[in-house]
Parts: C-alpha cells; structure tokens; sequence
C-alpha cells in the first residue's frame, strides 16, 4: 500500500466552513413558526384545518433543519477527529523512526 498524502490545512479549512454552516440551519428554524393561527385564513370553513396541516409542516421543518443542523456538525467533528489522530499518529511516527535511527 503506497504512501497517503493529506493537507492538514486543507482538511482544517473545510472543517472550519462546514462547521460555520451547521449553525445556519439551526437559524432558518428559528425563523419559522412553531405554530400557526386559524386565524391567519380568515373566516375560512376550513381555517382549522389548514392551520393544522400548516403547523404540522412547520414541526416538520424544525425536524429536519434540526437533524440538518446535527449531520453537519458531526462531520464537523469527524474532519476534527481526522486531523487530530492523523497528526498524533505522524508525531508518533516520527518518534518512532527517531528512536530507531538513534
């Protein structure tokens, strides 16, 4: 098996723009009602029905923004784990081929 090349930095930097996105999902949440008003449709025969399957939709979206806003920042964490245990594992490494050098 051949040598594996990486860019520490290069990995660092997409951790580091992946990780300013999670956030950004978790914002567009917010900005959406938890619940929505039969009153919002007026005197509509309907209204409280609409305005259920409207709020349905919204806890739907908070859902899946949430479990956006989860699956991004674990691969955040996973390019994090990456460089770290890379890193670690070229120090020792090092260390090692030193030690057998000397």
């Amino acid at each position: 098996m051949g040598a594996v090349n990486y860019d520490a930095a290069d990995i660092d930097q997409a951790r580091t723009t992946i990780g300013a996105e999670a956030g950004k999902f978790g914002s567009v949440a917010d900005e959406v009602p938890t619940s929505v008003d039969a009153g919002m449709f007026g005197t509509l025969g309907n209204s409280s029905a609409l305005a259920q399957a409207a709020s349905a939709l919204c806890a739907a979206l908070h859902g899946e923004y949430a479990a956006a806003e989860n699956l991004v920042g674990s691969i955040e964490r996973t390019l994090d784990d990456t460089v770290s245990s890379t890193g670690a594992a070229d120090t020792d490494n090092q260390q090692s081929i030193q030690a057998l050098q000397a």
